[in-house]
């Protein structure tokens, strides 16, 4: 199997979003539900065509509804849970989850954040912009690494 590990802030929130009216919104900080459509519907795309789960490793993960955030927003792929909350970067609490889950037959996996504080992983960092979040280009980033033909390509 493949895993995404994903990032909420700046991956499927974003900085700036916008309101049902398709004007600006920049009320980052008080956020309560996951806020970018289109990229939980690039998330949706990944996962059904690279068949990939999910595993949170953004802050919002230790919420008790840090699942259904992400589903209310229309996602419809399988979560299979949260990396631990270790003090320290994230790339530890990925490598935490890794030795927790030996058990499973991991094939790869990526790691979907805006941020990159994922030593010793950096390889398989696809960095989102913050502002931008998940999208065309992340994408085509995905497909190079799992080696499928890029179906889209910009001029």
């Amino acid at each position: 199997m493949k895993i995404i590990f994903l990032d909420y802030d700046g991956v499927v929130n974003n900085l700036c979003f916008y309101d049902i009216n398709g004007e600006p919104d920049f009320n980052f900080p008080n956020l309560k539900q996951v806020n970018d459509f289109q990229s939980v519907a690039w998330l949706n795309k990944i996962c059904r065509e690279f068949n990939t789960k999910i595993i949170v490793t953004s802050t919002w993960r230790t919420r008790p509804d840090y699942q259904e955030c992400l589903y209310n927003a229309g996602f419809n792929g399988e979560i299979l849970g949260r990396t631990p909350a270790i003090d320290g970067y994230r790339g530890k609490e990925i490598a935490a989850w890794l030795d927790e889950n030996q058990n499973l037959d991991i094939e790869d996996f990526i790691i979907l954040d805006d941020d990159a504080d994922m030593r010793p992983y950096m390889d398989h960092l696809i960095q989102t912009d913050g502002i931008l979040g998940l999208g065309y280009y992340e994408y085509e980033k995905i497909c190079e690494r799992w080696k499928v033909n890029f179906p889209y390509k910009i001029k």
